[in-house]
Order: structure tokens, then C-alpha cells, then sequence
């Protein structure tokens, strides 16, 4: 084998390997954003969840008086 020959293959690899660590960096950071959104919409059907059954018991004994 010849030295040109390896340098080249050790070049490509050492590319490839940066090309793929920032391909993962990028894909770690969309996760990241994926969960923080995923958490605050749980978060935000959580308050409607919890706000909805007290606005519906407080209409019923209005409903049933009328």
C-alpha cells in the first residue's frame, strides 16, 4: 500500500466521522426540542384538564336550579 493511499483513507474517515458527529449534535438538539415542546403541551393539557372540571361542577348546580 502506498503512504498517498492511506492518507486518503484516513482523510475520508476522519470526514465522514465529523459529518456524522455533527449529524448526531444536530439530532440531539431536535430531540431536545421535541421534548421541551412535548412537555410544555402535557403541561398545558394538563391545566385545561384540570380547569374544565371545575367550571362544568360549578355550572351543574346553576343547570339543575334553573
Amino acid at each position: 500500500m502506498s503512504q498517498e493511499y492511506i492518507w486518503e483513507t484516513f482523510d475520508s474517515l476522519f470526514k465522514t466521522v465529523h459529518r456524522q458527529s455533527v449529524r448526531v449534535e444536530e439530532l440531539e438538539a431536535r430531540v431536545v426540542e421535541l421534548e421541551r415542546r412535548l412537555t410544555e403541551r402535557a403541561a398545558g393539557q394538563a391545566a385545561q384538564a384540570s380547569a374544565q372540571p371545575l367550571s362544568a361542577v360549578s355550572e351543574m348546580p346553576a343547570e339543575r336550579a334553573a
